[in-house]
């Protein structure tokens, strides 16, 4: 992207900022910066070495969850409020739970207990998928394409914020 996606702008608002907002109702919120960073509302916890892959940073913010998690990636910010507040109180402890749009699974994720603890025991360089895809789906159907829009490059960023 030439800068980080933790900064990109969406209504007024950083990716970050507005997704510690939108989880400010968990019992805690932990992000996982490449780099010691101030971040209102949320424990801040570095990956020293993030280029191992996202199932890393994933372990070190769910290390110490006493319950179940939700995640989701940074560079999914355009998730509406309503979402993430029915996918939560939606949610009755099934291994793993995402919002569904149009058919298509999307973020962000709320796993239980006992799949955080498979995720902490794979490999730091492993794959999340590998292990979720072998649980059983659960959903939470909602229309909101936010819950799809990955960013990973300037012209993806540019196509959501005229989209969306």
């Amino acid at each position: 992207m030439g800068f980080p996606k933790t900064q990109l702008l969406w209504k007024g608002e950083t990716y970050l900022a507005r997704l510690v907002r939108l989880l400010g109702g968990c019992s805690r919120v932990v992000v996982v910066l490449r780099q010691e960073a101030p971040v209102a509302g949320a424990q801040v916890v570095v990956n020293p070495d993030p280029e191992r892959g996202m199932l890393s940073s994933l372990q070190l913010g769910m290390a110490n969850a006493p319950g179940p998690v939700i995640f989701t990636p940074v560079d999914f910010g355009h998730v509406r409020e309503e979402t993430v507040h029915g996918l939560v109180a939606a949610y009755q402890g099934q291994p793993v739970f995402n919002p569904r749009f149009a058919g298509r699974r999307g973020h962000p994720t709320i796993i239980s207990r006992e799949t955080a603890q498979g995720l902490l025991a794979m490999p730091p360089t492993g794959n999340p998928k590998d292990l979720l895809r072998t649980l059983p789906p659960a959903w939470f159907d909602c229309d909101d394409p936010g819950v799809l829009r990955d960013v990973d490059d300037p012209e993806a960023y540019r196509q959501v914020v005229a989209e969306l």
